[in-house]
């Protein structure tokens, strides 16, 4: 068979079959969602995580990740991930990277949930942003790049002046989100390298959905634990 010509969008872009499609289209979504913002601005109170209300409406663990507060916000972001998922996407596969990119995004959000008084002004601050998502893939490629021998100095860089800007006063950024993604992102990764050369694929398809599932578990367990105590 002859091979195939490259579609009109990975001319466009100069994208192949091994580029980071994922991250593109999480990039995209997340503009899309800014536009539709400045039409429709209800939509970011359909998507806005609070500790108040996440327990009646859980999906908004997760589409916070999605909105911004702003143009920089989205702008800061977006290039973050570009930057991270050019180099992690096609290293680790598609799949394993969206898992770790959207459990990450819900790790952010379940630590500013852990860390909320529910008698204190914390528990009705709207949280937004993909920073948590973010953090989530830094510390994957963190974890990944010391497995391998790889330099991780600028990654170490890149990370504590992320750090430092969260802890600024006046910057009114989440530290929470960014401890909870970047702490499910390298636990995830740790668990789904490849530790043993003689196992199958399936063997190591197996493994990575356990980890996916597992950490699914066990932020749905601390989010019954803080809401209901069980």
């Amino acid at each position: 068979m002859p091979p195939q010509q490259p579609s009109w969008l990975s001319r466009f872009f100069g994208l192949g079959p091994h580029k980071p499609w994922v991250t593109i289209t999480l990039v995209i979504a997340c503009v899309l969602v800014a536009l539709v913002e400045r039409v429709h601005s209800q939509i970011g109170g359909w998507m806005v995580f609070a500790p108040l209300v996440g327990d009646a409406e859980p999906w908004r663990f997760l589409t916070s990740a999605f909105l911004h507060a702003g143009p920089w916000h989205l702008l800061l972001n977006m290039y973050a991930l570009w930057l991270i998922g050019s180099a992690l996407e096609p290293a680790i596969g598609r799949l394993r990277f969206l898992a770790i990119y959207l459990l990450s995004a819900v790790a952010g959000n379940v630590t500013v949930l852990l860390a909320a008084d529910p008698l204190g002004q914390s528990w009705i601050t709207a949280t937004v942003g993909a920073s948590g998502a973010v953090f989530g893939v830094f510390g994957a490629l963190f974890v990944l790049y010391r497995h391998f021998g790889v330099d991780t100095t600028m990654i170490l860089v890149t990370i504590g002046l992320n750090l430092v800007l969260t802890f600024m006063p006046g910057m009114n950024i989440s530290w929470q989100s960014h401890l909870g993604g970047i702490i499910a992102g390298a636990a995830m990764m740790a668990l789904m390298l490849p530790h043993r050369r003689d196992w199958t694929r399936h063997r190591r398809s197996v493994r990575d959905v356990a980890v996916i599932v597992g950490t699914a578990a066990v932020l749905l367990a601390l989010v019954v634990w803080k809401y209901y105590g069980l």
